[in-house]
């Protein structure tokens, strides 16, 4: 028995002298980089390469460097001709994409991520409003390198409920998977501010429109079950009120109507109000706050189907849920039935009151 632990603790012992090792002060590292498009059908490639200054830990600022040529992996390796240490990919953690280049599809341009055993696909995709390279070059933060800041901002709001998630693997799966078509945030600069301000919808790889940030939110919740994320509507008297989503179930359902399929999307959410200019709300005054929200979400997710099914787009993938259902499914046939499909949407809200206040 001593022996065999031997041989396995031997074994373990030469595996891990098979992996290359790298030096961190041997490498350029950088956790996000840019796609733009350029002249003459060209890209546009910037990293944003992190320098440390030596006694000032909190302080940090970002290094641009830029290529203008037709592969990625050729622009990588024309950089490293003017660095002292070659670029490392493993670390990329935000991929930002310029609304110019990203409506000409993306695809070609993510093949050279998607094909690298190092790139991971858990990093974040995002379209910028405007040029992807003026984020970079915006002075946004000073104490948080900016490639990490722009991860842990689209990273958080995933996990909060805000922005529904759609990392490179994500897109991918959209891209070549039947009845769905892929979706990006859209990352606006504002003030040397940077911000989420909707939802970029695209039609195979190319982008095609965005949607609002209401809408974006919407969207979230008739994708996935959610527990996380604030509602807020505006009163009769002019008010506002807010309320938290404490749990949210949603359920696809397909059936037939004549000869083509009919949807049905339930989405139910239980509400705790938790911002309200009343001090404390009656039974009759929940309900009509119940039934607002509940004639809000459905008028806003309605018009999040309708603008999909006009332009010919299945962010939600209703396709691929109709597809699973049914038998010889034919998705050129499905193109022509989508935008003519019966969708219904039923939601149901159950609010309470919280909080100390009396």
């Amino acid at each position: 028995m001593s022996r065999y632990f031997f041989l396995l603790g031997l074994i373990c012992f030469l595996l891990t002298g098979c992996v290359k090792q790298q030096t961190l002060e041997k490498i350029t590292i950088s956790f996000v980089c840019a796609l733009d498009e350029a002249p003459d059908d060209q890209i546009e490639f910037t990293i944003a390469a992190p320098k440390f200054q030596a006694g000032k830990s909190s302080s940090v600022s970002n290094i641009l460097y830029s290529k203008v040529g037709h592969t990625t992996r050729n622009m990588a390796e024309l950089m490293d001709m003017q660095l002292s240490r070659p670029i490392k990919p493993g670390s990329l953690s935000v991929i930002i994409i310029g609304q110019e280049l990203a409506a000409k599809g993306l695809i070609d341009e993510l093949d050279v991520f998607l094909r690298d055993a190092v790139a991971s696909r858990r990093m974040y995709l995002a379209v910028v409003d405007g040029k992807a390279k003026e984020i970079l070059k915006a002075n946004f933060t000073s104490n948080e390198e900016k490639g990490m800041f722009l991860y842990n901002l689209l990273d958080t709001n995933v996990r909060n409920g805000l922005v529904p998630r759609q990392n490179l693997h994500d897109f991918e799966y959209s891209y070549w998977g039947q009845g769905m078509d892929p979706f990006l945030p859209v990352l606006n600069l504002q003030n040397n501010q940077v911000m989420i301000t909707g939802l970029a919808l695209f039609k195979h790889d190319k982008y095609l429109m965005s949607v609002n940030e209401k809408q974006m939110r919407v969207m979230n919740l008739l994708l996935r079950d959610e527990k996380y994320g604030t509602l807020e509507a505006k009163l009769d008297n002019g008010s506002y009120i807010a309320v938290k989503n404490v749990g949210s179930k949603v359920n696809y359902r397909v059936g037939k109507d004549s000869k083509s399929p009919k949807v049905t999307i339930n989405l139910s959410l239980k509400g705790e109000i938790i911002d309200s200019k009343s001090n404390q709300l009656s039974i009759q005054e929940q309900g009509k706050i119940k039934d607002l929200f509940e004639k809000d979400l459905t008028s806003t997710g309605m018009d999040l189907i309708q603008i999909c099914k006009k332009e010919g787009i299945d962010p939600l993938g209703l396709g691929d849920f109709v597809r699973s259902k049914t038998r010889n499914w034919n998705e050129e046939e499905w193109k022509q039935e989508y935008q003519m499909m019966n969708v219904k949407l039923i939601v149901k809200v159950t609010i309470s009151e919280m909080g100390i206040r009396k």
